[in-house]
């Protein structure tokens, strides 16, 4: 059973850090390059790049939640009420429940609006600029959660405050 947890738990941190990581990418990095384009330049970057990150956080963020659903599972011995105690349990269960409304949200919201940036390879500018205003605030308020979760899982597993 050891095994079966370890192995769970390298594909949910990795998983975790990768979620994390794509997401520092697209605010510091996409983001203010994106701002910096201009016309047709604009709508194909943002067109042909972001369903693809759409996709990637989609993987990340699921393979996150279910590793992290089945280990709690597996450690807690199905005895959900041990997350309502101590450091550790309150540490999972707000960090927890916070990283599957984080990736409700990306299945159910975001892909929405990545819908509307494919319908943006014939849409107008006004619709690109919609969406480009839309990935300047959403990635904003998902790093600032899922750097929460992380510090929250980090807690939970070290100890840190």
């Amino acid at each position: 059973m050891e095994n079966y947890i370890s192995i769970i738990r390298a594909l949910h941190v990795l998983s975790g850090s990768l979620w994390i990581g794509e997401v520092v990418v697209i605010n510091f990095i996409l983001i203010p390059f994106l701002s910096s384009l201009q016309g047709d330049y604009k709508k194909n970057f943002l067109v042909n790049l972001f369903p693809k990150l759409f996709n990637l956080a989609s993987i990340l963020s699921a393979t996150s939640a279910v590793t992290g659903l089945l280990m709690v599972w597996l450690i807690s011995d199905g005895q959900w009420l041990r997350l309502t105690q101590g450091r550790w349990g309150l540490s999972i269960l707000i960090g927890g429940s916070l990283g599957l409304l984080l990736t409700l949200f990306h299945f159910f919201m975001e892909n929405r609006l990545a819908h509307k940036i494919g319908l943006g390879k014939n849409g107008d500018d006004h619709q690109i600029n919609d969406v480009h205003l839309k990935l300047k605030i959403v990635p904003r308020l998902g790093l600032l959660v899922i750097t929460s979760i992380f510090l929250l899982m980090m807690n939970g597993a070290r100890g840190l405050f």
